[in-house]
């Protein structure tokens, strides 16, 4: 009878151990799943749940992620939406620990600077918040690193007197907002 009592607590020591074990090496691999995520894997699994976006110098931009490229993401607030580089975010609010890998859509695959030369045929006015201030015209053509803007110093949707154009790197740029 004390040999059984003895086999007894051995398998039960040995059990235990085996569950200790198993906890363990499940713990390493979800850190290990958790590591190879990307904040823009992160941002595709907010689905329909607002985030607040921290782009630095008191600009933050909320709203529902639409889509999010190689390198930026779009956030729709109310009927607008806003283009920022993901390199450009500091911190977000509301993000949930959920992520999803980006699919295999063209929009997925697409650079910031192909999004950009979108908006700059579209002809459309926008405020470009750059780490040197804001901007407001009309995209006039994207390179690889840098976009020439025709100023749009007082708001007007046509060129003024007073117009020049600028060209804006892509690193200092924060934010593509309409106008």
């Amino acid at each position: 009878m004390r040999f059984e009592r003895i086999f007894e607590d051995l398998e039960g020591q040995f059990a235990h151990q085996q569950q200790e074990e198993l906890r363990a090496v499940s713990e390493e691999l979800a850190r290990a799943e958790r590591a190879q995520l990307t904040l823009a894997d992160r941002l595709r699994g907010a689905g329909e749940r607002p985030v607040t976006v921290h782009v630095g110098d008191g600009l933050r931009l909320s709203g529902v992620v639409r889509e999010v490229g190689a390198d930026w993401v779009a956030l729709r607030d109310r009927a607008a939406d806003s283009l920022v580089p993901l390199a450009a975010i500091a911190f977000v609010e509301g993000l949930p620990t959920r992520a999803r890998p980006a699919e295999d859509s063209l929009h997925s695959l697409l650079g910031l600077g192909s999004v950009l030369r979108g908006i700059a045929r579209d002809r459309s006015v926008v405020r470009l918040e750059t780490a040197a201030g804001t901007v407001i015209g009309r995209i006039a053509a994207v390179g690889a690193d840098a976009l020439d803007v025709n100023t749009l110093p007082t708001g007007e949707t046509s060129s003024v007197p007073g117009s020049t154009r600028l060209t804006v790197t892509t690193a200092s740029l924060r934010a593509v907002l309409p106008y």
